[in-house]
């Protein structure tokens, strides 16, 4: 069965077994990008999700961006309820912060930061594995706290700022290695709204290096094949608002520049919703959505879909590769990104997207063949892990170094 048949639904009457089978057939001869899947959501978490390599079960949420989740975490997809508030949270209290930001003060913020000296959660920045990044905010100035899951163990506060921000204005992401942090925050030594990226150290909690990129709405994502070294960034060069850069860390060094990322546009603001790289750093991959307010309007129950476009990039000189394009029944500015970003599977060779067709707002899942890069080493590595599960690929007699590169983690973690 090949991939116009599951264009037209086929699929749908499939079970798991026969998805795993026919996703392990498939995956020899299609060719890169190929439509390889298709099925309802319902049927994704009752079983075609893990038959086709994917973790992720949960690929819409209902919560609302910088009040429910945050840009990269998800209270649906990370388990994170709104607890029960008892006499800790005021009235006022619960009215300013999220049900993100009460579960990690209740559960993860020390007593005595929390009470005595008055921090307080705002949001999640970023996380990678167990390690945490908050945005906290003490006395109307801004701070960032790290937190340890595995440990559960509150690791210290860095970045003292001198005023506090919005959540809106925040981006971060914690490099490969967990070493560094990239945090994006308005600069406060001009006045015209621009921005600054910082760079810390994690482990010393000090600031490493900080550069102000010529564009507001300059993003970046860091290459997981690098230790912290190298990072992806859009709109980085003077006079490029509408380029693609791969970038050293701290020299800040351009690398490479793919100087015309989207064909349609000269500017990627608004457009551009986020940048991120392939489990193996590969492929890069920069989401770009209609722009403007899309939710239901409540009077007329009109409810228009936007447009998602994937533009795709080779990791290492940042030039166009592919495009795909979808429709789905969500708003860019309000919704919970997975409603509309794609997610990867355990082996990292096939990409899930949740999207709706024209005539109907049933969410489907469609799943892509990727392009295979790389030596020998890694096509052994997407086959192993077609083969096992993450939970087999742990109990494996394998050398701890040989577990962590199927794992997709740094050789030096």
């Amino acid at each position: 069965m090949g991939a116009e048949e599951s264009r037209a639904g086929n699929y749908g009457l499939m079970g798991a077994n026969s998805v795993n089978r026919n996703m392990n057939k498939q995956i020899q001869r299609a060719r890169p990008w190929s439509l390889l899947h298709q099925c309802s959501v319902d049927q994704w978490k009752a079983g075609h999700a893990e038959a086709a390599g994917f973790q992720e079960t949960i690929m819409s949420c209902s919560g609302v961006v910088f009040k429910d989740c945050s840009v990269t975490f998800c209270t649906s997809r990370q388990g994170i309820i709104n607890i029960k508030s008892g006499p800790i949270f005021s009235f006022r209290r619960k009215s300013k912060f999220t049900k993100m930001a009460e579960h990690f003060e209740y559960n993860h913020i020390p007593a005595h930061l929390s009470s005595i000296q008055n921090f307080h959660v705002k949001s999640v920045l970023c996380y990678k594995g167990n390690t945490v990044i908050l945005h906290l905010v003490r006395n109307l100035m801004t701070q960032f706290g790290i937190i340890d899951l595995h440990q559960n163990k509150f690791l210290g506060i860095f970045g003292h700022q001198t005023v506090e921000f919005v959540n809106e204005a925040l981006r971060g992401e914690i490099s490969p290695d967990g070493a560094m942090v990239m945090i994006k925050i308005p600069s406060l030594k001009t006045g015209n709204n621009a921005f600054v990226f910082q760079l810390y150290d994690l482990d010393t909690k000090q600031l490493v290096s900080e550069i102000s990129p010529p564009y507001n709405h300059s993003i970046f994502a860091f290459d997981p094949k690098s230790c912290s070294s190298r990072l992806a960034m859009t709109s980085f060069k003077e006079g490029h608002d509408n380029s693609l850069c791969l970038v050293r860390a701290a020299s800040w060094d351009i690398l490479a520049i793919n100087s015309r990322v989207d064909d349609l546009r000269t500017s990627l603001h608004p457009n551009l919703k986020d940048l991120k790289y392939s489990l193996e750093g590969n492929i890069l991959f920069a989401v770009m959505v209609t722009s403007g307010c899309h939710c239901r309007e409540k009077r007329t129950r009109r409810f228009q879909p936007i447009d998602v476009s994937i533009y795709i990039f080779d990791g290492e000189n940042a030039q166009t590769l592919h495009c795909i394009q979808y429709h789905r029944y969500a708003c860019g500015v309000h919704s919970c990104p997975i409603n509309y970003m794609p997610t990867f599977s355990y082996c990292g060779s096939r990409m899930a997207i949740v999207l709706n067709d024209m005539e109907t707002s049933t969410d489907h899942i469609q799943i892509y063949k990727l392009p295979i890069y790389g030596n020998l080493q890694n096509r052994c590595r997407i086959r192993i892990l077609q083969q096992f599960s993450p939970e087999i690929i742990e109990r494996l007699p394998l050398p701890a170094r040989l577990i962590n590169y199927l794992r997709f983690q740094p050789e030096y973690v």
